[in-house]
């Protein structure tokens, strides 16, 4: 027999190998691979009402009321709510890294480690360590560990789901700006693409209006204020400030602390904190506006 015709017979036997193994393989672990899948199968996201999050003694309970997501009455961050819902409720298959629990504590999956979470009744996943693609993670009643990617570690804080967020608009829907501090109160309304004085028609520092419409695009805060906190700051405003737009209107009213300012958000009684930086060019509008 030539040396071409063996190694042609040597190729296709490596092949045969190859296909042979392939059978034996897949079967073991296809299944495997979908146990998470089939987990969450049926679960609808939008049907879940409650979550817990709990690590060591730390637990945090999020209630779902009205549509909105709330921490001991107070309203959580939706965005990261969904981001935590969806990288749970994975849509595709997580990528399976162990079949037992003997290496546990390496993922940092144990009970006492682990940070658990509930979805209703429907769900438990326990998640542990960030190994730099996404989280290890397992279900309660498997010993399967995954890695749930394009995610890092849950926080296990309430201040860390807080929604912070003390307004959030379109800058060229607003149409009207009250500002009231210790002197005169003082209104521009927009006419064109211009804003000027209600009163004298005086036109307003284009530059000046941008930069306050831009801070109020997202006025996001520091932390809420702590009830411990809140004798920290003056009984009245150094500043009330009305913005109307899209035929709404919020008034927010601003308490200068040592280097901070309380935020007060009229509409639900809302209380943020923010740096004092953060907020400099609404406090010295007024002055500086014309």
């Amino acid at each position: 027999m030539s040396n071409k015709n063996l190694k042609f017979i040597s190729i296709i036997f490596l092949v045969l190998i190859g296909i042979l193994a392939l059978k034996l393989y897949l079967p073991k672990f296809s299944p495997v691979k979908s146990v998470y899948l089939e987990k969450i199968k049926g679960i609808n996201i939008q049907s879940i009402q409650t979550i817990e999050i709990k690590k060591g003694s730390q637990t945090i309970k999020f209630n779902k009321e009205n549509n909105i997501w709330k921490i001991k009455n107070e309203k959580a961050d939706a965005d990261k709510i969904q981001s935590l819902l969806s990288t749970l409720m994975a849509a595709t298959i997580p990528e399976l890294v162990a079949q037992t629990d003997k290496r546990y504590k390496e993922f940092e999956l144990t009970n006492d480690l682990a940070t658990v979470i509930k979805l209703d009744n429907k769900l438990t996943v326990y998640t542990g360590k960030y190994n730099g693609a996404g989280i290890y993670a397992r279900l309660d009643g498997s010993p399967m560990v995954y890695v749930l990617k394009n995610t890092s570690a849950i926080p296990t804080t309430s201040s860390e789901w807080y929604d912070l967020t003390i307004i959030a608009l379109d800058q060229s829907k607003v149409t009207k700006l009250s500002f009231e501090d210790n002197d005169t109160p003082m209104i521009i309304i927009k006419k064109g693409d211009k804003w000027i004085s209600e009163k004298t028609n005086k036109e307003a520092k284009k530059d000046k209006v941008d930069s306050i419409l831009s801070i109020l695009s997202k006025l996001t805060a520091q932390s809420l204020l702590e009830e411990s906190k809140k004798d920290s700051y003056p009984a009245s405003p150094d500043l009330t400030l009305v913005i109307e737009y899209e035929g709404k209107s919020n008034t927010l009213e601003f308490f200068k602390g040592e280097s901070d300012y309380l935020v007060k958000r009229e509409a639900d009684s809302g209380q943020f904190i923010v740096s004092e930086y953060a907020v400099s060019s609404l406090i010295s509008a007024p002055q500086e506006i014309f």
